[in-house]
């Protein structure tokens, strides 16, 4: 068994979408001093590799407890982005969640990452959300446009209860292979939450 990482570390002055979201990691108790290591873990709920839920963009949506635990877990297919338009999706039937590789998450930790990163169209929305599929996972900051005012893609796929995992990386480790793909977030009633996403080949 071989477990793939897919995961950006989280760190005072990470890459973060505005200066609101920084995080604010900080030691409360020393080992040294204290006998115990604690940390204070400031954290926004959209930092780093994280996942969507409903809630987040829907007045009565879903938040992440009111997705049974096996949402955040199943069988995945790892595309290249240039094909997302032509998937057949008669073809996902075993699958839970398509991770859509565009090779972006080589611009994280530099300010190009932000913009003008490759964006699923409408139509490949609208098929995701009609499928039986748990979710989506792609390795740059959203499915929507960094200018994009009303969410489109966002709004299609959370209205349809579909989970949205954005920033993954190292996604090229799994073109064309057979894996599990987990997401699980923190047991927390809110609209999104960062997480360890791994792949585990089969």
């Amino acid at each position: 068994m071989k477990i793939y990482d897919l995961t950006h570390k989280i760190e005072n002055n990470m890459p973060v979408y505005c200066e609101m979201e920084k995080p604010d990691i900080k030691q409360l108790f020393s080992y040294k001093k204290d006998g115990v290591n604690i940390v204070d873990l400031g954290l926004t709920s959209h930092l780093g590799t994280h996942l969507d839920t409903p809630f987040h963009i829907l007045e009565n949506g879903k938040n992440i407890c009111d997705f049974s635990i096996d949402t955040f877990f199943g069988k995945g297919l790892c595309i290249f982005f240039k094909n997302l338009d032509t998937l057949d999706f008669k073809l996902l039937k075993n699958i839970d969640y398509l991770l859509i590789y565009t090779g972006w998450d080589k611009y994280w930790n530099e300010e190009k990452y932000f913009k003008n990163y490759p964006v699923i169209s409408k139509r490949s929305a609208e098929k995701i959300a009609n499928s039986h599929l748990k979710g989506i996972g792609i390795d740059c900051i959203s499915p929507d446009s960094y200018v994009s005012k009303e969410l489109e893609n966002h709004n299609i796929l959370l209205k349809s209860d579909k989970i949205i995992v954005e920033n993954l990386c190292k996604l090229e480790n799994l073109l064309e292979k057979e894996f599990y793909f987990s997401c699980m977030p923190l047991k927390i009633a809110v609209d999104g939450c960062p997480i360890r996403a791994i792949a585990i080949e089969m």
